[in-house]
């Protein structure tokens, strides 16, 4: 794994070798592993996707990935260990931590899915992973965080202010926005 990209604090920050960050997230430490991976992205995903657009999708799921492994990278760096971390995990956790975000955007409710379901899923995968040895529990934070972010952003900002708009509960006037 190591030799085939998998993220290690000292191969990123003593060879300069930052693209671990990226390519470890499309890694995985054996089949299982990968089938827990793709178990979560094929319940959550696709509703997600159809949710906030492919485009967002792709920019939440990287940048949720992305984010991290870099606060797992940072974490281990500050703790001095220098462990060899692989997973989409942070992304799927990006993802659920997007659908809550998507779910509480549309009044607690999407596609029969509510807000209480999304938040005990995220808390029972966060919980699994703090129960199983060897996972990389700051990465799955890092990506639930990034996540949040990430979709409020892109979808959840304009969403709300597309429904304040067509709600006719706020009277925007179109020549000045900011009135």
């Amino acid at each position: 794994m190591l030799y085939s990209g998998a993220m290690n604090p000292y191969l990123v920050l003593y060879n300069h070798e930052w693209y671990r960050l990226f390519s470890a997230t499309f890694m995985h430490f054996g089949i299982e592993h990968l089938a827990n991976n793709m178990l979560l992205l094929f319940l959550l995903g696709q509703i997600f996707e159809r949710a906030v657009g492919t485009t967002r999708y792709v920019g939440i799921y990287l940048g949720s990935g992305l984010a991290g492994s870099f606060l797992s990278f940072f974490y281990m760096c500050l703790m001095g260990k220098n462990d060899i971390v692989a997973g989409a995990s942070g992304a799927i956790f990006g993802i659920i931590g997007g659908m809550i975000i998507v779910v509480l955007v549309n009044k607690g409710r999407y596609k029969g899915i509510s807000a209480k379901r999304m938040i005990f899923m995220a808390a029972l995968t966060l919980y699994f992973g703090f129960a199983t040895a060897g996972t990389d529990n700051v990465g799955h934070l890092g990506g639930l965080i990034a996540g949040f972010i990430l979709t409020f952003i892109s979808y959840g900002i304009p969403t709300l202010i597309h429904n304040l708009k067509n709600d006719g509960s706020v009277d925007f006037d179109e020549e000045n926005p900011y009135t």
